[in-house]
């Protein structure tokens, strides 16, 4: 195996860590949230209250069924467990008057990693400056114009 490949399974498994420590972050974000304990979630879905510790301890990705019985179990869409916390508003905020292709955008912003956007938006917010300054220039132009007459 080459160097170019052991970076890319690398950052592959980074990915994927990042994902399932998210996953874990929000397994016990709505299990206490729902006000129940590690043992109440394994009854209720039917997962040992080992398997639960260790999806919450180790950010260890269940298999497709068990998700959906954690999902079941704690009223949460499974899609839910794989948001950055905090996010949910951003993600439900109504986008009803805005044009799709922006919507599309914006969501597909929110999916990204989170070191991404902040790099999205480092990006944004400099275009952004750049935009108000040459308009405060603009308008003080036509001001001393104004002025000048």
């Amino acid at each position: 195996m080459n160097g170019q490949h052991k970076k890319y399974i690398y950052t592959c498994f980074m990915v994927l860590k990042g994902i399932a420590l998210i996953f874990a972050k929000n397994v016990v974000r709505y299990r206490r949230k729902k006000g129940i304990s590690q043992y109440d979630l394994a009854q209720i879905s039917g997962i040992s209250r080992a398997m639960i510790s260790h999806y919450e301890r180790e950010g260890m990705l269940p298999p497709a069924n068990r998700l959906q019985a954690l999902a079941d179990s704690l009223d949460v869409p499974v899609y839910k467990f794989f948001k950055q916390p905090g996010m949910e508003t951003n993600a439900e905020t109504d986008l009803s008057g805005i044009d799709p292709r922006s919507v599309k955008k914006f969501r597909d912003i929110l999916s990204l990693p989170a070191e991404d956007r902040n790099d999205l938006y480092r990006i944004l917010n400099k275009m952004l400056r750049k935009n108000l300054l040459e308009k405060q220039r603009l308008e003080a132009l036509k001001a001393n114009r104004k002025g000048g007459h």
